[in-house]
């Protein structure tokens, strides 16, 4: 039995230290006195009753508590701590920019990218090159591929998981696809959307203030700003609100939150082809199929030509 106390205490007293909770805290969560957390600590038990909050508390079973077991955890679990201990540690540090952490996720990303070279089994730096120094690595597989970005002012790393039934199946030639390369082409858009970007969470602006920033005609601003939240143009980038005034009301646009994400990594993409790498720091190729099915492409052509000849 001395044993088995001995057990429970060390582990509870252990599982404390590592959550970075005093015996105070411990105590006000489960509703008892902080003696007794010192007490179940130095030798006795808590109620029956307090084990299962404990156990939950701590995110163990009981009988880890009582040492009947150990805390078995997956991969993900011990990035997930390591990462949400960084997380913390950061937020108190530079007042939650997450510098680190987001370093350490391309590190991890990096990890995955090398591990791909099936004759590497160590680690080493993913080495940022020096300014205006343009180096990728990609890699390529049957079951997808990953591209890594390693420029100094434009880290960015995309894996991408193929569907089983091939890209061809899930991205195709549609009128929403054509206008939206289409708005995004015609002049003053891109003007309009980075100015758009520019703004805070709850900041929205008028087509007149646009048309003064940009020089353009009011009318032909406010013809943008409608086939951009209309269509299929540009429905998830740009989001229209109602301002209400005394009399009526006026729209005012702002960026879609939903949509910033997706449609930084499809300009920092687009730069990545019209701004090529110079080189590539790693380079693996296991993929020894075509990345679109020629059957279906030339479908989707014939069904294009139908409805529209080329």
């Amino acid at each position: 039995m001395a044993k088995d106390t001995n057990t429970f205490s060390t582990n509870l007293q252990a599982l404390r230290k590592k959550k970075g909770v005093t015996q105070e805290q411990l105590a006000t969560y489960l509703g008892v006195s902080p003696q007794a957390v010192s007490k179940w600590e130095n030798g006795s038990y808590p109620e029956g009753d307090l084990l299962p909050k404990i156990s939950e508390y701590f995110e163990v079973s009981i009988s880890y508590l009582y040492g009947q077991e150990t805390e078995d955890k997956s991969f993900e679990q011990m990035l997930l701590e390591e990462l949400y201990n960084l997380h913390e540690k950061e937020s108190q540090e530079d007042g939650g920019m997450h510098k680190k952490y987001f370093d350490k996720l391309l590190d991890i990303a990096w990890a995955g990218q090398i591990a791909c070279w099936k004759n590497n089994k160590y680690y080493y730096n993913r080495g940022v090159p020096d300014e205006g120094v343009r180096t990728s690595s990609i890699i390529s597989d049957g079951a997808g591929f990953g591209y890594f970005n390693l420029n100094l002012d434009k880290q960015y790393y995309s894996l991408v998981r193929e569907p089983e039934d091939g890209f061809s199946n899930h991205l195709k030639l549609t009128e929403g696809l054509r206008n939206f390369f289409r708005g995004l082409g015609e002049p003053g858009v891109l003007e309009i959307v980075f100015f758009l970007m520019s703004l805070k969470g709850l900041e929205a602006v008028s087509v007149s203030t646009l048309s003064e920033i940009t020089g353009m005609d009011v009318d032909k601003v406010q013809r943008i700003m409608d086939n951009l939240t209309e269509n299929d143009a540009g429905n998830r980038v740009i989001q229209c609100v109602k301002v209400v005034k005394t009399k009526g009301s006026e729209k005012a646009y702002s960026a879609d939150p939903c949509g910033i994400a997706p449609f930084i990594i499809l300009l920092l993409s687009t730069d990545s082809l019209i701004n090529p790498p110079h080189g590539y720091t790693m380079q693996v190729g296991n993929r020894g199929k075509a990345w679109f099915d020629r059957e279906k492409v030339i479908e989707m052509i014939n069904n294009v030509k139908k409805d529209r000849p080329l």
